[in-house]
């Protein structure tokens, strides 16, 4: 099974302060994505963008996900603008090489030396 990335990325209208106030407040919902291995959250406070880099097991895992209420909630917030994602999977034997995370957090990674 190819893991997959998922990116998301939009504006925000709100303060940043207060932005970044609720990123942990519902952080632990996206922890709870089946079939996610992790989520990186991203900012940039001076363009007012955010976003999400996630790890998925799977195509299916992803697809999960796409179908969701979690993520349908963040696109259509209208605090958000600009939504937009994009896909890709993963070239798994480089990515270990260079000591990308391709694990959840604990698991044993494998390598291909």
């Amino acid at each position: 099974m190819t893991k997959k990335v998922f990116i998301t990325k939009f504006n925000y209208s709100m303060p940043t302060g207060e932005f970044k106030k609720i990123m942990p407040a519902v952080a632990p919902e996206f922890s709870k994505i089946p079939g996610c291995c992790w989520k990186i959250w991203v900012i940039n406070e001076d363009q007012k963008e955010a976003g999400g880099v996630y790890l998925f097991e799977s195509a299916t895992s992803l697809e999960q996900f796409l179908n969701s209420k979690l993520l349908a909630s963040v696109a259509n917030n209208p605090a958000f603008t600009n939504f937009g994602t994009d896909t890709f999977g993963v070239e798994e034997e480089a990515s270990a090489l260079t000591g990308a995370p391709l694990m959840k957090m604990g698991q044993i990674q494998k390598t291909f030396l």
